[in-house]
């Protein structure tokens, strides 16, 4: 199970030991080698100060909890290919998100808030890089002040995109008049952008051939589903977005502090349980897995990520499901941190030069929580595996 967040994919979602922000050494009488490690919770202050950024971020990660999954509409789509949030203080980002550049440009002209996006696909990245026909859907949701700015941009949106191409020619969706829709004649492939309360719904669609009825169905079940999921969200007004607090449980802290505690989707953020398998290999069998386990919350700090689980029994079940995934051949056993039993310790089985930073990996356990850290180097994770058994049992 990967998580894989869009804008994080060149960095493995942080997964980089910064060890130069954090204490040295343990507290009290604690003799234990920590390294450059701190034993404490870290400072939790980042949800002190009123700022819009943090609160876009926050409302971004509020839409991904009612993110639609592809195999909602056809159960053949359940490869992830990632997405994320792709809003913040500067407007929607380019060149990373789940909507093209003209719409993204398009989008920024009237103040959007919050922005989330997920795609998936029916063939793996190897097979659609050999030329085999994929089905595919990308949905993305983009939250703006008002009613009338979400219409305007959907307006705007389609028609950026729209101009892009001067193949492009206008499709009806009956059941949604409200939608914007376009494609390319004989291309198999249909955008379409709706206007939904303060809301902007994006959804791209590929089937294997290009028959337009059966695109124009994909994309009509995609508004019914995604509609249905958005029944009980409620935007939070533009004003109020400064107040929102990206960690009112306290979870962060309970994690080492690498690096500067600044919120960022996919290096220090909490995440939902459904946005977050939204982003994982297969969302909806992850998700079905994830709530059988029993994990509540994941927090992602850097190199770390932490698990509130429904209680301590599902943590000690889940920590030693992580360690020993069936079929996991990626990692090899090495010796754990001394004294501690809850902590179990890998090594990558072979060099990767896409998984350096993840080389070495520790998974522990402690009362309700689960937590995986990471390192290049064995000495450096077992320092930080047992600093952060240590911050998982101190009070925050």
């Amino acid at each position: 199970m990967r998580f894989r967040l869009r804008r994080a994919a060149a960095a493995a979602v942080g997964l980089v030991v910064l060890a130069g922000m954090a204490a040295c050494g343990g507290s009290g009488g604690d003799t234990s080698d920590y390294g450059p490690y701190s034993g404490k919770p870290s400072p939790s202050d980042f949800d002190q100060k009123p700022s819009k950024a943090r609160g876009m971020l926050v409302e971004s990660l509020r839409l991904g909890e009612h993110i639609m999954y592809a195999t909602d509409i056809d159960p053949e789509i359940g490869m992830g290919r990632g997405g994320g949030v792709f809003a913040d203080r500067l407007g929607l980002g380019l060149g990373d998100s789940v909507i093209s550049a003209p719409e993204t440009r398009a989008a920024n002209g009237h103040d959007p808030l919050a922005a989330f996006g997920a795609m998936a696909a029916s063939k793996s990245y190897a097979d659609y890089a050999a030329g085999k026909p994929q089905k595919f859907l990308a949905t993305s949701l983009v939250e703006f002040p008002d009613e009338a700015a979400a219409s305007a941009a959907a307006a705007d949106m389609d028609r950026a995109d729209f101009e892009a191409n001067a193949d492009n020619v206008p499709v009806a969706v009956d059941a949604f008049p409200a939608a914007i829709s376009h494609w390319r004649p004989g291309i198999p492939t249909l955008g379409s952008t709706m206007a939904y309360k303060s809301l902007v719904i994006r959804v791209y669609v590929q089937s294997l051939d290009p028959d337009l009825g059966t695109l124009v169905d994909m994309v009509t079940r995609s508004y019914r589903r995604q509609i249905d999921l958005l029944a009980n969200y409620t935007p939070t007004p533009s004003a109020d977005l400064p107040k929102l607090q990206l960690d009112p449980d306290k979870l962060l802290p309970r994690m080492v502090l690498t690096d500067d505690p600044m919120p960022t989707a996919m290096k220090f953020a909490v995440w939902g349980v459904h946005a977050y398998s939204a982003l994982l290999d297969s969302p909806a069998e992850d998700a079905k897995a994830n709530a059988e386990h029993g994990i509540n919350t994941v927090a992602v700090s850097y190199n770390k990520r932490l698990f509130k689980m429904r209680d301590a029994t599902a943590a000690k079940n889940y920590a030693g499901y992580l360690d020993g995934q069936p079929g996991d051949t990626e990692y090899m056993p090495i010796r754990g941190v001394s004294g501690l039993p809850d902590v179990a310790c890998r090594q990558l089985s072979k060099p990767s030069k896409n998984l350096e930073a993840r080389r070495f990996r520790c998974v522990m356990f402690r009362g309700e929580y689960v937590a995986t850290v990471y390192s290049n180097t064995d000495i450096d994770l077992r320092q930080l595996a047992g600093a952060q058994y240590s911050v998982m049992g101190g009070t925050v």
